[in-house]
């Protein structure tokens, strides 16, 4: 590994620096949920791969993420609690976390060096293609995909297999020089890697938890009756008061139900306007918004542009 990327993998951040004075854990330097689900934006500046070393010194508490993450220890152990598991990583492991799960990590000490890769959705996408047939990976990342997923990890002992060894120091070394060319290629290698030396696999959870089922729930109840769904109505589905469910599903997804219902629809409108003809107002209509101007202003906040400009772009 190159000495200047050890020394900045290995130095004190200024948020260790803060904890060592006593600071805890900033959520909001992290997430924008009261549910601490780290929020992918404030970590991959713009990227679609990105890493961070791990915040020693201190407990980090409980959270999830809005993507898939992984954790490499280049050095020292660090101890993850996944639901009632302790999963101790040594030097070379390897843990995969989908963006369904939520663990906490325990106190690591100076010499303790943990990597958090960060992978965004649209980067997950374009690989997987190569690895569909990949009998370790892809129902992994299958279940990463589902709005209504289930939390699992993927624990692997890594330590003393150099292939991959030598390739996450060149994976860190590409991230960290911005060689975004050779992102897709490394990590699809890597994933291919994991499936060969399947005697690594040391673990591995897939937790049908009741979060779990909820979020299931409210997004098949969203794709299907996007158009006229309420909260009420799905309140009545399932058994709840409205006012119960509406604080449930913002502890299990991190967003209330009227921003999924209006990210459903927006989605919706993206693809009708890039593969249909139908006209801005039927499509308004067709995701459930009578007031045209509404819906343009929805469309224009949530993607810059007019529906005009997104169906030309889009051609």
């Amino acid at each position: 590994m190159d000495a200047a990327i050890i020394q900045s993998l290995t130095r004190l951040t200024e948020e260790e620096q803060a904890v060592l004075r006593g600071q805890r854990v900033r959520q909001d330097d992290y997430s924008v949920s009261d549910a601490f689900i780290v929020n992918s934006a404030k970590l991959l500046d713009g990227q679609t791969l990105a890493l961070r070393p791990h915040t020693r010194f201190v407990d980090f508490p409980e959270h999830g993420h809005d993507y898939m993450e992984f954790m490499y220890v280049y050095a020292g152990r660090i101890s993850h609690v996944v639901g009632k598991e302790t999963l101790t990583l040594e030097q070379g492991d390897i843990l995969f976390l989908n963006r369904h799960a939520r663990h906490s990590i325990r106190r690591a000490g100076q010499e303790d060096i943990g990597i958090n890769f960060i992978l965004s959705n649209p980067f997950l996408q374009t690989i997987f293609p190569q690895v569909e047939n990949n009998p370790v990976m892809s129902d992994f990342l299958s279940n990463n995909f589902d709005d209504g997923g289930e939390a699992e990890y993927l624990f692997f002992h890594t330590r003393d297999h150099f292939p991959i060894r030598n390739l996450m120091d060149n994976l860190i070394y590409a991230i960290v020089n911005r060689e975004q060319g050779v992102y897709t290629g490394l990590v699809s290698l890597l994933f291919t890697y994991l499936a060969y030396y399947r005697d690594t696999l040391a673990n591995a959870l897939r937790v049908a938890s009741p979060d779990a089922k909820l979020r299931r729930a409210v997004f098949d109840y969203l794709e299907r009756c996007y158009p006229t769904a309420t909260l009420a109505q799905l309140a009545t589905t399932l058994g709840y008061a409205p006012a119960y469910l509406s604080r449930c599903i913002k502890a299990v997804t991190g967003a209330t139900f009227q921003q999924l219902l209006q990210q459903t629809r927006m989605r919706t409108a993206e693809k009708l306007l890039a593969t249909t003809r139908l006209g801005v107002e039927e499509i308004a209509r067709a995701v459930g918004y009578e007031n045209q101007s509404h819906f343009y202003r929805l469309f224009r906040r949530t993607h810059g542009i007019t529906p005009h400009k997104y169906r030309k772009n889009a051609d």
